[in-house]
């Protein structure tokens, strides 16, 4: 088979447009332009203008061959860029996940004004959950949660004191394995001003 140019002067790989057998094979600008390239074809054709000599058929595989490569390719091409883009989401989700769980240490210097006296300071965790955050004194076994990290911290305060009053209103033998141990932990940190 043999091509013969137009005179048209304006080259095929130079035009905007992709012919329509090219775009039925799904065949881009660039892999055209590298088609054209290859057979030697730099100027617009059209199938009028096709010449057939005797041996075309020899060189049909060799075309097929060169269109299957490249079409081939340009599937592993879209393969690879659409499991670069599932990874990057991926990545992305985790990274914010990651975020969204920050944990930040919160020292509770003082209770005041309430009539309470901090002998040390009490670390509290305070991270993000779906809804707010969440802040917990992890010795003590003991969450609160806010819609902001301030009210979650301040809900804390309230409830170690609360806990504080309420297990130190108790008998020792009225309360659980658990709100004794929660006891003598907030005696180490707490104490009531005289």
């Amino acid at each position: 088979m043999q091509l013969v140019e137009s005179d048209d002067p304006i080259r095929m790989c130079e035009s905007e447009e992709v012919p329509g057998w090219f775009k039925s094979l799904g065949i881009n600008k660039l892999e055209m332009t590298e088609l054209m390239g290859h057979w030697g074809v730099m100027r617009s054709i059209s199938p009028a203008q096709v010449q057939y000599s005797s041996d075309w058929a020899s060189s049909v595989p060799d075309l097929l061959k060169n269109v299957v490569a490249l079409l081939t390719e340009k599937r592993k091409q879209e393969l690879r860029f659409a499991l670069l883009e599932i990874t990057n989401n991926e990545f992305e989700k985790r990274i914010n996940r990651l975020e969204s769980i920050q944990t930040q240490i919160v020292p509770i210097d003082s209770f005041g004004p309430e009539p309470y006296i901090l002998l040390k300071p009490i670390l509290v965790a305070v991270h993000s959950v779906e809804g707010g955050f969440d802040a917990g004194w992890f010795d003590a076994n003991m969450h609160f949660s806010g819609d902001n990290e301030e009210e979650a911290v301040s809900n804390l305060k309230g409830f170690i004191l609360d806990s504080f009053e309420s297990f130190s209103d108790k008998y020792p033998d009225k309360l659980g394995p658990e709100p004794t141990r929660q006891l003598a932990i907030m005696r180490e940190y707490i104490q009531k001003k005289p």
